[in-house]
């Protein structure tokens, strides 16, 4: 049991009264004008009693020399023991004195006063006891003494209680009785009837307000009112005969103290509580949990004390809401704060003193009977003035509904959409003149209903929406009184506080129409009223679809012949004119159940459904002769037009509407090649079709290569064969990565379609601009190498802008050129022979050494190859392979390298691929060797810097 020891200069601030401390109980002084007010006993003997069986008179001559020098107001904890109080009082002869302990909740007191070890008489009081049996009737516990005799009297004291044990003692002539119970009852009447008042005040705020602050204040009000009721006697003087009433209104009070006005903070302040909910709801259950345990043990301390925890808990609590308040920026934080510290102070020292850690600090009594009033008010003054605002908010909102009403009212009747009320059962109430004239309603709605003008269905549906959500809406049409029908958008709203339904109508007619005309101009040329090529695929799409209802048999792909005579001859006005009359002319030509459309400029195409194979070819045939007879006339000058036709069989083998398209398009170019003005019907073995598909299809992957580098680097080493090598030589050589596969393709499977379509000039600045990245990027790899040769087409050696940025990337790279070797073909070469020779002599100006590629393949070969300014001759590999077992072309290769040295010319053999060819060129004088037999290609990047930092580069170039 922790007790509280006071040290001596506390007398000093207790108490005017004098007292003599011996070795035995100490003593205290009294004479008449002290007693005229109440004087405090400053020092005590105290002695624990922990059985709490001792008698008074076991007790007796124990205390004096076991018992505990107290000095000040005994603050003895929580216990179950008894506690003996005792000290020697010397006052004046034939007094007689008032006892005052000013403290209730002190289940049970005894009073023994002796004179000389005799006993004058015992006294009793205590909670305990009825209210009427405590001694004079008093908030406090005040008992009468006898009359005193002549000398010092021992004035012995056995107190016991579940709660706190605090026992201040005071000594008063029983003359100021009537004075003291007069000034105690108005004191806590005072202080009660404040508090019932305030309590009072704003309960009828609430009733008029209903605002949750208020509830949580005026609940926070009346706990706090019947906890001051049980402790300063009123609630006992009502209660003469219930003894244990008093004590478990205090019980059921503390909780709710402590519980509303943390709800009142938090409401007040609209706090965001986040993970503060959690310790919020786990304080609100501790403190529920030992309330019901007090009011269950009835007396128990350890009750009491965990309870006497818990007020501490809920302060620090309160601090945490407050500075949440404040972090959050809440309006009046700052102020509840300020005004909650003398709460929060008082909710610290009051368990800090009944725990016994801090001593009873003087006035601390007064402050905790009047400083919850006082802070109660500053709460009700904030909290007032809240309300007032809140007050004006609802007057602002009154006025602000009252304008809004106004202006529904002019909304509704000046609203240019149609505005309507109608009951559950769609009887109309009330239509606004918009909704009216819409509709050509009569003047009077009695009888109509909005089954009649929307339909039973439609308004069924709506109906059904409103019971799951408080709108609804659909665009519909709606029948008029006239008969007319009109597209309108209807918007429900469900008013539960007026059993009706409002509703809005917007007249839709002009949007319904301005779709409709959009939707066709979306699927129709504008030219010549035709389907246009996005409707076309559309239909065709669908029709590819799984599961589609109607299916297209066949395509026709319609491309006119002579049609840019008539635009060039007599300007486009005269080429739309005859777009349009032929467009007409076509349709007469198709069945009924075909779908003509414009795919752009003078292409059209053709969609028959359910036709036999040889029906569509009459079909085509009919239309190919049909244009072969048509006239234009254009300023009395006649003009004829042809078409070629290309015809595609919609079967199984066509899963795409672009390859259909791909496909028809592919026949009518045939038809083109094969001489116009003809029908020609795809046939996926034709290898032509296949072959145009294919470059078709490459067209896209060519320019996704060049785009996102779908190309890779590869090279193919360069073997000396007279003497040892003196460095590293290799082609460089490029080939496609499918992105999709994987697998690597050669450039003779696309260079034809990049040829056809304009992508070689694009493909070699790619293989020029990251082959030279990459040398520069290498360093190491660039010292010992000797020469690298690269493929140029035609279109980039005859580009000026070409060799300007071959020159710029060299300068700007300082790479040095001499180790560069352009490689072009003969055919390119020889094509134009004063050309050829200029361009040559360009790029060995920069430095670059240019090689004579398949040397031999042309007709003549020798007679211009002492015109062109040339370094290197690669024999072609016609003559090279097998060459060991033909005379006639080992004779040939012979004069070719003889030629080539009578030149100052090096020359290389293509296609070594056996032991027996290298041994045999080699025999032949010639300098250097390449095929498969020396090596493959290898991507290039199998020779960067990182990738050889431990193998020797020469090693990989000596292999056979």
């Amino acid at each position: 049991m922790l007790r509280l020891c006071t040290i001596t200069f506390w007398l000093l601030l207790l108490g005017l009264n004098s007292a003599t401390v011996t070795a035995g109980l100490p003593v205290l002084v009294l004479n008449n004008e002290q007693l005229q007010q109440p004087v405090a006993v400053p020092a005590l003997r105290v002695l624990q009693d922990a059985s709490a069986e001792l008698t008074a008179s076991e007790v007796l001559p124990r205390i004096a020399t076991q018992g505990e020098l107290v000095q000040g107001i005994p603050q003895l904890g929580y216990s179950a023991s008894a506690w003996w109080l005792a000290f020697e009082l010397d006052a004046p002869a034939a007094e007689r004195l008032l006892l005052i302990i000013d403290r209730p909740a002190l289940d049970d007191i005894e009073v023994w006063l002796y004179s000389r070890d005799r006993l004058i008489t015992p006294l009793y009081s205590g909670d305990h006891r009825a209210f009427l049996a405590r001694g004079e009737p008093s908030p406090h516990v005040m008992l009468s003494l006898p009359r005193l005799g002549a000398g010092s009297h021992t004035v012995l004291l056995r107190v016991q209680s579940g709660s706190m044990v605090s026992v201040p003692i005071q000594l008063a002539s029983a003359e100021q009785t009537s004075l003291l119970l007069a000034q105690h009852w108005l004191r806590s009447g005072l202080l009660l009837g404040a508090l019932l008042s305030l309590t009072l005040f704003f309960m009828v705020r609430f009733g008029t307000l209903h605002e949750p602050p208020l509830l949580w204040f005026c609940l926070t009000l009346a706990s706090i009112t019947l906890y001051n009721a049980t402790q300063h006697g009123v609630s006992d003087m009502l209660s003469v005969e219930w003894v244990w009433l008093p004590m478990q209104l205090a019980n059921v009070a503390n909780p709710g103290m402590l519980i509303f006005s943390s709800l009142f903070l938090i409401s007040a302040l609209r706090l965001e509580l986040g993970r503060l909910r959690w310790l919020r709801d786990g304080l609100f259950g501790l403190i529920l949990l030992v309330s019901g345990w007090t009011i269950l043990s009835y007396g128990g301390y350890r009750s009491y004390q965990t309870l006497n925890l818990l007020i501490m808990l809920t302060a620090l609590f309160h601090v945490l809401l407050l500075v949440r308040g404040v972090q959050q920026r809440r309006p009046y934080a700052v102020g509840y704060l300020l005004c909650w510290s003398a709460a929060l102070l008082l909710m610290l020292l009051v368990p800090l003193s009944r725990s016994g850690v801090i001593p009873v600090l003087p006035g601390v009594n007064y402050l905790h009977t009047f400083l919850p009033v006082l802070s109660l008010l500053l709460f009700g003054g904030m909290l007032d003035k809240q309300l007032e605002q809140i007050r004006r908010a609802l007057l602002h909102s009154k006025a602000q509904a009252q304008g809004n009403l106004q202006q529904y009212q002019a909304l509704f009747s000046s609203s240019g959409e149609g505005i309507f009320r109608c009951t559950q059962s769609g009887t109309l109430i009330e239509a606004n003149p918009s909704f009216s004239a819409l509709l050509a309603l009569p003047d009077t709605l009695v009888g109509l209903s909005m089954q009649q003008l929307l339909g039973a269905q439609h308004w069924g549906q709506l109906l059904a929406e409103l019971e799951a959500e408080p709108t609804s809406s659909l665009e519909c049409q709606m029948l008029g009184c006239d008969g007319q029908m009109h597209w309108v958008y209807l918007s429900l709203h469900k008013r539960l506080t007026h059993d009706c339904i409002e509703g809005m109508v917007v007249d839709l007619s002009e949007r319904r129409a301005l779709e409709e005309r959009l939707h066709y101009l979306a699927a129709h040329d504008s030219l010549t009223g035709l389907l246009n090529r996005r409707e076309l695929e559309r239909l065709l799409r669908e029709s590819l679809e799984q599961g589609a209802k109607q299916r297209f048999s066949h395509l026709l792909s319609l491309d006119l012949d002579q049609f840019k005579q008539v635009n060039d001859l007599c300007g486009h006005s005269a080429g739309d004119q005859l777009l349009r009359q032929l467009a007409s002319h076509l349709q007469h030509h198709l069945p009924a159940e075909a779908q003509l459309a414009r795919l752009g400029g003078d292409e059209f195409a053709v969609l028959l459904r359910d036709t036999a194979n040889d029906t569509a070819l009459q079909v085509a045939e009919r239309l190919r002769s049909g244009v072969e007879q048509f006239v234009f006339t254009w300023q009395g000058r006649p003009f004829r037009v042809q078409v070629s036709i290309g015809l595609l069989a919609i079967d199984a083998d066509v899963s795409d509407w672009e390859i259909a398209l791909n496909w028809a398009d592919s026949a009518s170019q045939q038809a083109k090649h094969l001489g116009r003005n003809r029908v020609q019907q795809f046939n996926p073995a034709d290898g032509v079709l296949l072959e145009h598909q294919r470059q078709l299809q490459w067209i896209t992957r060519l320019r996704e290569a060049i785009d996102q580098g779908h190309f890779e680097l590869f090279y193919q080493p360069v073997m000396a064969l007279q003497g040892e090598n003196d460095g590293l030589r290799y082609e460089v050589l490029l080939r496609y990565r499918d992105p999709h596969s994987g697998e690597w393709i050669s450039p003779g499977q696309f260079l034809g379609a990049a040829e056809r379509y304009g992508l070689l000039g694009a493909i070699d600045r790619w293989v020029v601009m990251h082959l030279l990245q990459w040398l520069a990027d290498n360093p190491r790899h660039l010292e010992q190498l000797v020469q690298v040769n690269f493929n140029l087409t035609a279109s980039s050696l005859l580009n000026p802008h070409f060799h300007e940025m071959l020159h710029s990337e060299l300068l700007r790279l300082n790479l040095p050129a001499h180790k560069l070797c352009i490689e072009v073909t003969e055919m390119v070469a020889l094509g134009e022979l004063g050309i050829s020779a200029q361009w040559i002599q360009q790029l060995r100006s920069l430095g670059l050494k240019v090689a004579l590629d398949d040397f031999g393949s042309g007709f003549a070969s020798y007679a211009y190859l002492r015109h062109l300014p040339l370094d290197i001759v690669k024999i072609d590999g016609s003559f090279i392979s097998g060459i060991e077992n033909d005379p006639i072309n080992q004779a040939m290769v012979s004069s070719m390298q003889q030629i080539a040295r009578q030149l100052g010319l090096s020359t290389v053999a293509e296609f070594v691929e056996s032991q027996a060819t290298l041994d045999c060129v080699r025999g032949l004088g010639l300098d250097y060797a390449q095929g498969y037999f020396i090596d493959r290609p290898q991507p290039l990047t199998q020779l960067a810097d990182s990738a050889q930092n431990d193998v020797p580069l020469q090693w990989v170039f000596d292999r056979p």
